[in-house]
């Protein structure tokens, strides 16, 4: 196996290892899965055409081709289809259109065939027949284009590429992997092409799952920072010897009670609750409600 192709396995395996364990962290997000599934065939398919076309094996030559071929077309395909299927931008008339360009993949192995047959030779056949399934994907991506640019025509603020349009550079760069089958670039060429978009993407979904997660957990800081923690609060009443009077307002007034709920609660003048307010400013040292129960509500 070539060292490329090794290497490009190894990261394949990191990156659906993690977008699994996205995945099991967040079931609910069913779209991830159809992500999975693709690098799943990405990940078979980077591991066929690691030992294929192999002479040495029992399987006849041109099976190989066609299995291995067949499969990375169904790969490319594949993704397109179910992606922008699952982003919800595309109509239903373009769904039904793209099933029609789906299945110009099956074509593939008729023309194999039948330009191996003509030509007796393997690596000939594989050339020119790969135009087959090469111009459904330029068909199916200009398709896709027309769909987001329309979309994206609509939007009324223009922000960063969002990850409809990444994928669709990601498709356009796959339009290289014809002509470098047909000018015979090499296997690892190949494999860089094929394997380059998928992996900057896949970077780019698992650095915002990463945001999100980040976002999520300040934002779960936060929340819990302002949620009254009696004990906290009560330990903390402690260190900044505030009475017992004291204390219990300073309680109340972290779980946002108003003066005079205040004074209902405890049977005092709200007179008296300013005073025993004011007293808790100056021994914590704060100068509003929300100061103090940031104060109060932490440990020191």
């Amino acid at each position: 196996m070539h060292p490329i192709i090794l290497g490009v396995i190894i990261i394949e395996l990191i990156l659906l290892g993690a977008q699994w364990a996205y995945y099991l962290e967040r079931p609910l997000q069913g779209n991830r899965i159809w992500f999975i599934l693709f690098l799943l065939l990405l990940l078979l398919l980077n591991i066929i055409n690691g030992f294929f076309p192999n002479p040495i094996l029992d399987i006849p030559l041109y099976l190989q081709y066609i299995f291995r071929n067949g499969l990375a077309f169904l790969t490319i395909a594949y993704f397109p289809f179910q992606f922008f299927k699952k982003l919800q931008i595309i109509k239903k008339e373009f769904t039904q259109r793209t099933k029609i360009h789906f299945l110009l993949i099956l074509p593939y192995p008729i023309v194999f065939l039948i330009t191996y047959s003509a030509v007796q030779d393997l690596e000939k056949a594989h050339r020119y027949s790969i135009f087959v399934p090469g111009f459904n994907n330029l068909i199916m991506i200009t398709l896709i284009g027309k769909a987001i640019w329309n979309v994206s025509k609509k939007k009324i603020v223009k922000i960063a590429p969002s990850k409809d349009q990444f994928a669709l550079i990601m498709l356009i760069s796959w339009l290289f992997i014809y002509p470098g089958i047909h000018l015979n670039w090499g296997k690892a060429i190949e494999t860089v092409i094929i394997n380059l978009g998928p992996t900057a993407f896949n970077a780019m979904l698992l650095f915002n799952c990463i945001k999100t997660f980040r976002y999520e957990q300040e934002l779960l800081l936060q929340l819990n920072s302002y949620a009254p923690q009696e004990d906290v609060i009560i330990l903390n009443c402690r260190i900044y010897m505030l009475s017992d009077r004291e204390k219990e307002i300073a309680i109340l007034l972290c779980y946002r009670l108003k003066r005079q709920q205040v004074a209902d609660k405890l049977f005092i003048s709200v007179r008296t609750v300013d005073k025993h307010v004011e007293r808790i400013f100056l021994k914590t040292g704060v100068s509003t409600r929300e100061k103090l129960l940031e104060k109060l509500n932490k440990l020191s």
